[in-house]
């Protein structure tokens, strides 16, 4: 379970920093709106450049470039927020974000310009670090009844049914292995479906004879927990 609780660690981390980018790019739109005019302008070309991001997926943006007037004149920018495809038209009229001390932080003043890499980060962050946070929390309270059975679980044998591969779980394109076994509760007369903590290599060369011990809660028998510790530890 170590590569799994790797996994939520790196998303809790991951998700994090995304956030922080996220809230970055929005304190940038802030100060933009801050130090620029708005003046009305026009689109006379989309300007292709190189991707700054590297991405192979999208190696080239399109950037507009705008004729302004200003006080002093006609000026000619283009445009800091570029996109996949031409999002506006040659000729379009707009209206530009112009900070005459950098021209060249001059935008469209438009949600999409302003705020849509925020919004992705922040979302794409607040999903990552979210799904961390849960999933970290869930394996901690796992942990902790598990050592609460360990200490006043009813400890019984139950009869193994099969070694199978989790498809619930995958993680890198692999699903883990686990072992079912099943118990017939003599008192209520009810046989009870256990399954093992998940492993990632198979269990079937370590298990010597047809019964596995259980640590099961005596008054629900829901809360349980295989005993696995005859299998070897690995990562």
């Amino acid at each position: 379970m170590k590569i799994v609780r790797l996994a939520f660690v790196i998303f809790f981390v991951a998700g994090l920093g995304l956030l922080i980018d996220g809230l970055n790019s929005v304190q940038h739109t802030r100060r933009l709106l801050q130090t620029t005019v708005e003046l009305p302008g026009e689109v006379t070309d989309n300007v292709r450049r190189e991707n700054p991001s590297g991405g192979r997926a999208v190696p080239w943006l399109f950037y507009p470039r705008l004729l302004i007037q200003t006080s002093q004149g006609q000026v000619v920018v283009i445009s800091r927020t570029g996109s996949a495809q031409p999002v506006y038209r040659v000729g379009e009229a707009v209206t530009v974000l112009y900070d005459p001390r950098q021209p060249d932080h001059s935008s469209v003043k438009s949600f999409t310009d302003l705020w849509g890499h925020s919004v992705i980060l922040c979302g794409m962050g607040a999903i990552s670090w979210l799904l961390g946070i849960v999933a970290l929390v869930w394996m901690a309270v796992r942990d902790h009844r598990k050592k609460w059975l360990q200490r006043n679980g009813l400890r019984i044998q139950a009869r193994i049914t099969r070694v199978e591969l989790n498809l619930s779980v995958k993680v890198r394109g692999k699903h883990p292995f686990r072992i079912v076994c099943h118990w017939h509760d003599p008192d209520r007369n009810v046989t009870h479906v256990f399954h093992s903590a998940d492993m990632w290599f198979s269990p079937r060369r370590y298990i010597s004879g047809n019964t596995i011990e259980v640590l099961v809660d005596p008054n629900n028998p829901s809360r349980y927990a295989v005993d696995t510790s005859f299998l070897p530890r690995r990562v």
